[in-house]
């Protein structure tokens, strides 16, 4: 069956897509990057557990297991959902930061809240009892915002089932106890990596509550270490149960979960590389060798903070229209972001880098419309540039910008009727540099003399 037989063809998305570049903004995004090879800020997760950051530094992180894995894409996608409930209230995922800590807030309104969800009850009462680092965490959150209040809002889930919710608001006194406590653990932690010991930290509160560190055999914690103070122990939070935001947050959630559905898109590389995404979804486990995993370079790091410690609500989660697909939209100033890094020599031209480089346009432009806006900003990083040129915008405007919703339509339909056929050819073939590392090249079709690029 030809793809022609049974699909109109796409709308000639590249007709629609303008590119300019930024020079202003890749000035100001240089401008905040910290030099080459310096130490980057701790977050604030780092900070609420001083030995597992120090292994995470030493020896990287263990390997996720699948079951691990498993329950962490949930968490991924509850949290996705979660924020679509508490997109009204504020700003998603807002970075905050001073200049030794950075952290990433769940939601910020007037003050910061953070989301917990778990498969056990929430606390009963007092979460300064019973989940103290979660309210170091929340602390942390309203120091680094100036702040004295915060919010913690718990959901207790079983599968897509919820089963309960709580909320509960904290007051601090002092914001001064906190700031001295955080710059004391900064210390502590730089210490220990400059020594290359974890003996002088406090116990891991997560040592015999599953530590994946403890779990890989890959630290020399014993249990017995001394048990560090709270970060609110001058803060005096007072507590008070918001039952009412409970139950609002319970009826809120299952309405979103009861019309939720298995997704057809679950990433948006899904509607740029479908047949992948057909075999993706298929029970069979790909007989190809997996990429080899590459973790993130200097500058790619550096980027990223670059872009987190702009001002507050500049770097933001956006809310998105609908449920699908599973995955988040970063943004910046309001548009949606993608931040990649090059080896090239040679940097994109605006005039030409739709045609040449049109995974760019497509993965901004299907943003765009997940998240009802029309235009997106690409943040390239240069490996091989010298400083004053590592950084290069382009700024992507989308109009009409209805003609990459027809795509996302056109490419969706086109997938649902592959998996109900199990005709993977009804799907265009993958681009040819992708096929040498694919797991699934021996039936994908995409590297015979008939396969083509999407593109």
């Amino acid at each position: 069956m030809s793809l022609g037989a049974s699909f109109p063809p796409e709308p000639d998305w590249q007709g629609s897509v303008s590119v300019r570049e930024d020079v202003e903004l890749a000035r100001e995004l240089a401008r905040r990057m910290r030099p080459p090879g310096a130490a980057r800020r701790t977050s604030v997760t780092d900070l609420l557990s001083l030995r597992p950051a120090y292994w995470r530094f030493t020896v990287g992180s263990p390997p996720i297991t699948p079951e691990r894995e498993a329950l962490l894409e949930s968490g991924r996608r509850l949290h996705r959902i979660l924020g679509l409930v508490f997109a009204p209230q504020g700003q998603l995922e807002v970075r905050v930061h001073d200049d030794q800590v950075q952290g990433r807030v769940d939601v910020l309104s007037e003050r910061p809240i953070e989301i917990k969800t778990s498969a056990y009850p929430p606390p009963s009462t007092d979460p300064v009892t019973e989940r103290p680092d979660h309210v170091d965490q929340v602390a942390m959150y309203s120091a680094l915002l100036g702040v004295d209040a915060a919010r913690l809002v718990y959901l207790q889930t079983s599968g897509d089932e919820v089963r309960t919710a709580a909320t509960f608001d904290l007051q601090f006194g002092s914001m001064g106890s906190v700031q001295d406590a955080m710059a004391e653990r900064v210390r502590d932690l730089t210490a220990a990596r400059a020594t290359g010991s974890a003996g002088g930290l406090p116990r891991c509160p997560w040592y015999a509550r599953g530590c994946e560190f403890r779990g890989a055999a890959v630290c020399d914690c014993t249990g017995d270490e001394p048990i560090g103070d709270s970060v609110t122990v001058g803060a005096e939070p007072h507590v008070t149960p918001r039952k009412d935001l409970a139950e609002q947050l319970e009826e809120a959630v299952r309405a979103r979960w009861s019309v939720a559905r298995p997704p057809t898109i679950r990433r948006f590389r899904d509607l740029l590389y479908p047949r992948r995404a057909y075999f993706e979804s298929t029970p069979s486990p790909p007989t190809g060798a997996a990429p080899p995993f590459e973790s993130d370079t200097d500058t790619y790091s550096r980027l990223v903070e670059a872009l987190d410690i702009g001002p507050v609500g500049e770097a933001t989660r956006l809310p998105t229209l609908a449920d699908e697909p599973d995955e988040e939209v970063g943004g910046l100033r309001g548009a949606p972001v993608l931040v990649r890094t090059s080896r090239a020599s040679q940097r994109l031209d605006p005039a030409t880098v739709v045609e040449r480089s049109p995974q760019y346009a497509l993965q901004l432009g299907f943003r765009c419309v997940a998240t009802g806006t029309d235009r997106g900003r690409l943040v390239l990083g240069y490996e091989k540039a010298a400083e004053a040129e590592r950084i290069q915008v382009l700024e992507y405007r989308f109009e009409p910008s209805v003609t990459f919703s027809r795509v996302w339509r056109a490419r969706t339909r086109r997938l649902e009727a592959s998996r109900a056929s199990a005709d993977p050819t009804l799907l265009e073939a993958c681009p040819s540099w992708m096929f040498e590392q694919c797991p699934y090249r021996d039936r994908c079709g995409c590297g015979s003399p008939t396969g083509r690029s999407q593109r």
